[in-house]
């Protein structure tokens, strides 16, 4: 997997519930391209044209856009205990409090792995 792609398997991982949330307000085309781009995160396919295609936005603009964060993300939370991808195929990083619930992977429901 190239590193443009990765980079976007981190980020849709990491706020897929914002997108979840934000696709939900949209119309039903938008709900169907999220499906696809979470069946393609699912399988660790390629999802960096499945985003341009959810924004609306060329590959290129769409890789500018990533650093920013998705529609709907919101601020990070404090570095406490750090948890990563449950298969290695992303960047994500995860953070919980203390003994709180180890996370799960938005794309595979799998537990994330301790850093």
């Amino acid at each position: 997997m190239d590193l443009a792609e990765r980079h976007a398997l981190t980020i849709v991982c990491a706020e897929l519930d914002e997108l979840r949330a934000e696709c939900a307000r949209q119309p039903d085309d938008r709900q169907r391209g999220l499906e696809r781009l979470e069946a393609a995160a699912r399988a660790r396919r390629p999802v960096l044209a499945l985003i341009a295609e959810l924004l609306g936005s060329s590959p290129e603009d769409t890789v500018r856009t990533l650093a920013s964060g998705l529609p709907g993300a919101g601020p990070g939370q404090a570095d406490e205990e750090r948890f990563c991808c449950p298969d290695g195929a992303c960047d994500r990083v995860a953070v919980t409090e203390p003994a709180g619930p180890v996370p799960r992977c938005t794309v595979t429901g799998q537990h994330m792995k301790r850093r």
